[in-house]
């Protein structure tokens, strides 16, 4: 985008420079000093590059830091510990798209957009409507390419600038005849690249201004059985948008698994009840494949075994699980010296049963339960209820989504359109002489080869001979 900028501060007018007095001559200097000092502050290029290199500079410190609304605030003391998360999590940097930082940033970026947009980048717009000149002989001599060609008979003057007028139409410019001379232009759409790709950031900065005032984001664990809420969802400090009022709830949870027993997929059954509990919309939801209701997706983000219900003579007990690399386990100490260790490897397996005292290297196993069946330890009836899962969500609204799709599509056309050449032609038959060149901004080597070939094509149909090629230098100094 920067480039884009510099480009299109640097641009001139549409006329070529030829230094003839049938070019429209330059703007004196005191307009140019006048119409500098019209323009604001806000309107300098500088300053876009350097927003712009804070703003990306801003989304890698997002990048590489977990933000809150994807992990929670767990996650960054887990990744960094506890005495920098607590730096990070003061500082903002947490939750950096949230922060007032982030916002103050992104308005004054939108502001210097519109003000380049409006003072330098539109009012130049008004150039496409310029009428060039139609130039004689002389001035063509001195564009960057040129021919001059003599025509040996009189009588096919007036049919060979039919026919140029022809073939440069067919080739795609837009040809106005005055007499025996010619003027072409092509690739005028291409002019529109900088407008276009500067409409098409202002859309971006509308969607993430809308995003920043009125969405909002999280992460929450639930258990199965259980709902979530909204009520921690992080936002912009200075936020306008609201939340919604009903809560969704986990009534099912599962892992596939490859044959190697690693994750494949995971699966939640959910449902979206309102404050009395009546089901508004249902889905299951997986990884990439969200379910979606009043503009709030909901993401599967992570999955695993929070408990296990094991009753003791008939007194069921919930015991944590805390994972250990791909299992989970609990550990119930039964004296100063003992603990029960409980192992699942993942929901639908059988609950390991290990035993380990002070004096043992290692854990000793004891027995397997499988689901909803029982062992015997000592004079207690341990029975495997059941693995209680839970189930990471991601939720999000993006109300400006929709139009940051816009923006991009707009910023691709801007770009498309930016590879257009713009170029142009002049075409002076004077006495026995046609004088034919031109110009391009782009592509000059494939614009230079296109008039070469436009000449060879004409001195086939016609009886023409070119005249050795003299250099605007060599020229002046005759």
């Amino acid at each position: 985008m920067a480039s884009l900028l510099k480009q299109d501060d640097k641009s001139k007018d549409l006329e070529p420079e030829v230094g003839s007095k049938a070019a429209i001559s330059e703007e004196p200097k005191k307009v140019r000093a006048a119409n500098k000092d019209q323009l604001s502050p806000f309107a300098s290029v500088k300053l876009s590059v350097f927003l712009m290199c804070l703003m990306a500079l801003t989304i890698l410190i997002g990048a590489g830091v977990p933000q809150e609304s994807q992990g929670g605030q767990e996650k960054v003391f887990e990744v960094f510990g506890n005495q920098i998360a607590e730096w990070l999590v003061r500082l903002g940097i947490s939750d950096i798209y949230h922060s007032p930082w982030f916002l103050a940033l992104t308005a004054t970026l939108t502001l210097n957009m519109i003000v380049v947009s409006f003072q330098r980048v539109f009012p130049k717009l008004r150039l496409l409507k310029n009428t060039l000149p139609f130039f004689r002989g002389q001035d063509i001599l001195k564009l960057p390419v040129h021919h001059c060609l003599t025509v040996a008979k009189a009588d096919e003057q007036t049919a060979l600038i039919a026919d140029l007028s022809v073939r440069l139409t067919k080739m795609g410019y837009k040809v106005k005849a005055e007499g025996t001379k010619l003027m072409g232009q092509y690739g005028l759409v291409g002019r529109l690249a900088p407008s276009v790709t500067h409409v098409g950031l202002l859309t971006l900065l509308a969607g993430i201004t809308i995003t920043s005032w009125t969405g909002f984001n999280g992460f929450q664990p639930v258990l199965l059985d259980e709902k979530l809420n909204f009520t921690d969802s992080q936002h912009s400090k200075l936020w306008i948008g609201s939340l919604p009022k009903w809560q969704v709830r986990v009534d099912g949870t599962r892992r596939e698994n490859y044959a190697t027993g690693q994750a494949k997929q995971w699966f939640s059954n959910l449902s979206v009840v309102d404050d009395k509990g009546k089901v508004l919309h249902q889905g299951e939801i997986s990884v990439n494949n969200p379910l979606t209701y009043e503009n709030v997706d909901i993401y599967q983000s992570s999955w695993g075994l929070a408990k296990v219900a094991v009753s003791f003579n008939g007194h069921v007990r919930q015991l944590d699980l805390r994972p250990m690399g791909e299992k989970y386990a609990c550990f119930l100490p039964l004296d100063q010296d003992t603990v029960l260790i409980m192992s699942l490897a993942s929901e639908g397996k059988s609950l390991r049963v290990f035993a380990k005292r002070r004096e043992w290297q290692a854990p000793k196993l004891i027995s397997e339960i499988q689901a909803g069946k029982s062992i015997k330890l000592g004079d207690v009836d341990v029975v495997f209820e059941k693995a209680i899962p839970i189930t990471g969500l991601q939720y999000k609204r993006d109300p400006g989504l929709p139009v940051t799709y816009l923006a991009f599509g707009i910023i691709m056309i801007g770009v498309l359109l930016a590879a257009v050449p713009h170029r142009h032609v002049w075409v002076a038959l004077e006495e026995n002489k046609l004088y034919l060149g031109g110009t391009s901004r782009k592509a000059k080597v494939g614009f230079e080869r296109s008039i070469d070939n436009l000449v060879e094509k004409l001195k086939a149909s016609f009886t023409l001979q070119e005249q050795e090629r003299v250099d605007q230098g060599e020229e002046a100094n005759v």
